[in-house]
């Protein structure tokens, strides 16, 4: 009996000491949605009822409301600051809604935004024309997988935007390729 006890440990030290490796799992972190920007704090001229404002709500409409609003699928501010009879507001709510639709929302880069004309349709009303360049945007779903990519962009909006009571709404709106000759306003509104 003793032999067949020294033989088990023997054989029981033998697989214990094996150099077979112990197979690995790699720990692979799910892909995160990147934070969107934050939700656009007004710019400090939008109280001002007169040209200095109309360009700020401008450039704000444009670069920070429109960029949250692709960015988040959030269209409450966007609404609550549009006309009812804005063709152009309501085409930037059917764009999101189709990202809703398919869980996909956009992170691009800062977009950045100039003046290039304003004009004065009456005391409260302005069309305000701006140039843009849009960065690449990286389509992605809500579980943080790009999807797809969408080119950079860059051209002209002519905003047609009212002083409603404390905030500056818009009116109407219209894309224009880069150099391309833009109507005034009073050929749009």
């Amino acid at each position: 009996m003793a032999l067949v006890l020294a033989v088990t440990a023997a054989t029981g030290a033998g697989c214990t000491g094996s150099t077979t490796a112990t197979p690995t799992v790699a720990v692979t972190t799910p892909p995160t949605l990147p934070a969107p920007m934050p939700s656009p704090a007004r710019p400090d001229q939008w109280a001002d009822t007169g040209e200095t404002g109309a360009q700020a709500a401008a450039v704000w409409f444009v670069r920070d409301l429109y960029s949250y609003v692709v960015e988040t699928n959030d269209v409450t501010d966007w609404q609550a600051l549009s006309e009812p009879d804005c063709e152009f507001c309501r085409s930037v709510v059917d764009d999101v809604a189709k990202g809703v639709q398919t869980g996909t929302v956009l992170r691009q880069g800062v977009t950045t935004v100039t003046v290039t004309r304003y004009e004065v349709l009456n005391p409260l009303a302005y069309s305000v024309l701006v140039d843009f360049d849009q960065p690449p945007s990286a389509v992605m779903t809500s579980e943080g997988v790009q999807v797809g990519t969408t080119e950079a962009s860059h051209g002209q909006v002519l905003l047609v935007i009212d002083r409603v009571g404390p905030d500056w709404h818009l009116r109407a709106g219209q894309w224009f390729e880069s150099g391309a000759a833009v109507p005034t306003a009073g050929a749009t509104s």
